[in-house]
Parts: C-alpha cells; structure tokens; sequence
C-alpha cells in the first residue's frame, strides 16, 4: 500500500494565452489542420486546443489526420439535443435491452 500520508502533490498549470488567442480567429464551422513541432504529440495538443476552447466557451471536434499535424473542426458549444417522445425512448430501450440479451446468448453459446 503506498504511504499516502507523505504524497507530494503539485498542481501544474500550462500557459493556454497562444491557443486562446489562436481560436479566437476561427469561427463554428471552420475546418483547421494545425502543423505540429517536432516533438510535439497530437494528443498534447488536442488537449490543451481542447481546455482553452472550453475557458472559451467552444467546443472542437477531432477529425482524421496524420501523424504529423492535428485536424479539428470549430462546432456550436451546444451538443445537440434530440427530443423524442415518452414511446420512442421505451421502443428504443426495449431494442437495446433486446440487442444486449442476443449478444449475451451468443456469447455465452461459444
């Protein structure tokens, strides 16, 4: 068991005022391929393009790329909402109860 009581915990906060200014430019709809440094990874990136679009108030959605550059696309800060009615949620929860239990029977079948 590791001895919690001598954990050192530090907060690290990394300076997101170039991303913040970068997406200040863009606007919902817009299509980025972003180069990366070398030694950059996309994921680093991804996620601090991701915490300064949130303080923000966007949201980005990752597209497919290769490994040597990001590609996003500016969406609206809303996900969208589907309003069904009360006998279209039940009809779909009775497909996937439905769909989980013939999975479970082939399954437990092999």
């Amino acid at each position: 068991m590791p001895k919690f009581a001598q954990a050192e915990i530090a907060t690290t906060t990394e300076d997101l005022s170039t991303y913040k200014t970068f997406l200040k430019k863009l606007s919902i709809g817009q299509v980025v391929t972003l180069p990366l440094d070398v030694g950059e990874t996309s994921r680093k990136v991804m996620r601090a393009l991701n915490a300064a679009a949130s303080q923000s108030s966007m949201r980005l959605a990752r597209l497919a790329s290769p490994n040597d550059v990001v590609k996003f696309k500016v969406v609206p800060e809303q996900k969208r909402k589907v309003n069904i009615s009360a006998e279209a949620r039940r009809a779909r929860v009775e497909k996937a109860r439905a769909t989980r239990a013939a999975r479970a029977a082939r399954k437990g079948g092999r």
